[in-house]
């Protein structure tokens, strides 16, 4: 299995998934380009850059044909890496991640980028998290997204804003499972695309990283997927 986290985000917050699924499953958890311990180089951060690292790593790990499991930005690379490559995994689960029109992205993401870093802080604050995530790994959370290089951020949000995510979704063939927060950042219209080898599930309580703070949900409706997928 291999582990992608979300955007701004690192490893770590792949952890529940690391701990429960490593005991069934070799786990390989990523820190993408620009983030964690990663290097953060000048370059596109685009989905082609992302892709290549992660077939490179797959390629010396000796990883063939993983399911993929990807945070919100992380998933959606996933999925891009699918149309690109369509027999590269044999399995997707994405969180939360925004599978959304182009136009509904460019009015979130674009404000960003004009934000000083505190408030930008109260809009991730506002955004990414519900009412009965923790305040603690909120804030934890949050620091670590500050830390992120401005350089690595702001071309990452370029990278979000060229990528029609709904169209690679309906795309993709093999066997995936979508996994929403209590206020996704996709609507009904996006899921209502899907084909049949797509599944939907959504927790109960926790805001955009379902992953860390319901883990619990999140790792038993995994575990109902691959075993009715058979990955």
């Amino acid at each position: 299995m291999l582990l992608v986290h979300g955007m701004q985000c690192n490893h770590t917050h792949m952890l529940p998934q690391f701990e429960h699924f490593s005991r069934t499953h070799r786990l390989i958890a990523v820190d993408m380009r620009g983030h964690g311990q990663s290097d953060k180089p000048h370059s596109a951060y685009s989905n082609r850059e992302f892709n290549d690292d992660l077939v490179f790593l797959c390629a010396e790990l000796g990883l063939g044909r993983p399911v993929a499991m990807g945070h919100s930005f992380g998933g959606s690379n996933l999925l891009n890496l699918t149309e690109e490559r369509p027999d590269f995994l044999s399995g997707l689960v994405i969180f939360d991640s925004g599978i959304r029109t182009l136009t509904g992205k460019v009015g979130e993401l674009k404000v960003v980028g004009d934000l000083t870093q505190e408030q930008r802080r109260k809009f991730f604050g506002e955004r990414l998290f519900g009412r009965d995530d923790p305040a603690e790994l909120k804030e934890s959370i949050l620091d670590g997204m500050l830390s992120v290089p401005d350089h690595a951020a702001s071309a990452m949000r370029e990278t979000v804003l060229r990528f029609d995510g709904g169209a690679a979704a309906v795309k993709c063939r093999i066997p995936a499972l979508f996994l929403l927060a209590d206020k996704p950042f996709t609507g009904p219209e996006t899921l209502a695309t899907l084909g049949d080898n797509w599944r939907v599930g959504q927790v109960v309580g926790a805001g955009h990283f379902i992953q860390l703070i319901a883990p619990a949900q999140v790792n038993a409706m995994i575990d109902r997927f691959l075993e009715v997928a058979g990955l």
